[in-house]
Order: C-alpha cells, then structure tokens, then sequence
C-alpha cells in the first residue's frame, strides 16, 4: 500500500483554502485540481510499504504523537514547486517557515530512516498542493500578485495516510491518526 504521514486540515479550512483558490482555476491551463476533501499538509510520503511494516510505523506515529506538543500554523502565501517561473505544483503555504512544523518533520524524517527509508532528497517546507500541472509553467506573476487571506488552524494531529491512485484521483484513507499531546518539554 502507498502511505504517508500528514497533517490533515479541518473541513472549514479545506473549505476556506478551496474557496480563496477557486479564481486560480480558470487561470492556470492543464492543471489537476486536488479535490477539497484530499487537501492535507504531507509530511513524509513512504511509497509503497509492505503491511510487514505498519505495526512499526504504527509505533513510529504514536511516539512521535506523543512527543510533540499541539501547534498553530499560518497558510497564506500562493507558491509553486521547483520555482514560480517553472511550476509543477501550485500550493498554499506560509509566508514564513514554522519552526515547529520543521521540528515535526524532522522527526518524522529521521524515526523513518530507522526503518529503512531512504533520506528524503529535500528539506520539507510545509505547504498544501493545490495543483499539479504536466508541462511546467511560467506562473510567477500569478503567484506574486495573488492576495489570500489569512488562514489559521492547529496542527493537533498526526496521520499515517494511505494513497489509492484511481483514475478519477487519489483516494484517500486514514490508516492511524494519533492526537498531538506533547506536555512540558515536548518538541
């Protein structure tokens, strides 16, 4: 099975995020929208794991849940992935980087290298793809001059998410999720 650990977003700011971004759509040509129920912040993709291994990075969630402490995160800056003048991937972010959001997934990052994974190849920025798109493009005009407004939510969770590619898009389904509860001393 493909998984993934992720923060999952509330309905209300996957709906906020969606409504802000909807103008985006008639804008930017070829571009796969992801739905509005898939909206999510990843934090690790795994690829394919053999089930052998959940136990393990059942394990690895609820140590790591229970070690980080609940916090807020900001999302209001449009971006794209590898450069704005290239895009593939449209996304919502932070204007600036969370340091307990970079906590989060270096921890993440390094409890999965003890399993077996293979370093990720670049540093994790939190953000949530809106958009990915086969054939770049030069979007950053758009992404300079796009306003959206401030959204705030609690990263209070951690999910380990399965990834079922269908045709019609990715299907998504929580294999564990783990309540952040991290007291005094917690990362």
């Amino acid at each position: 099975m493909r998984l993934f650990y992720c923060v999952e977003l509330p309905a209300d700011v996957r709906a906020t995020v969606a409504r802000a971004t909807r103008p985006l759509q008639t804008r930017i040509r070829g571009a796969t929208w992801v739905s509005e129920d898939n909206l999510h912040i990843t934090l690790r993709f795994l690829g394919e794991v053999g089930e052998d291994l959940l136990p393990a990075l059942r394990d690895l969630g609820e140590g790591i849940a229970r070690e980080t402490t609940p916090f807020d995160l900001s999302l209001e800056r449009l971006g794209a992935f590898p450069h704005p003048s290239r895009a593939r991937v449209v996304w919502v972010g932070p204007t600036a980087e969370s340091a307990l959001f970079a906590i989060l997934a270096q921890r993440v990052e390094d409890d999965v290298q003890t399993l077996g994974f293979p370093p990720e190849r670049r540093p994790a920025h939190p953000h949530v793809t809106l958009a990915r798109l086969r054939i770049p493009q030069d979007l950053a005009a758009l992404v300079e001059g796009t306003a959206l407004p401030l959204l705030r939510t609690t990263v209070d969770s951690l999910t380990l998410m399965s990834s079922e590619l269908r045709p019609q898009g990715p299907l998504y389904t929580p294999v564990a999720r783990w309540p952040l509860r991290g007291g005094s001393g917690a990362l």
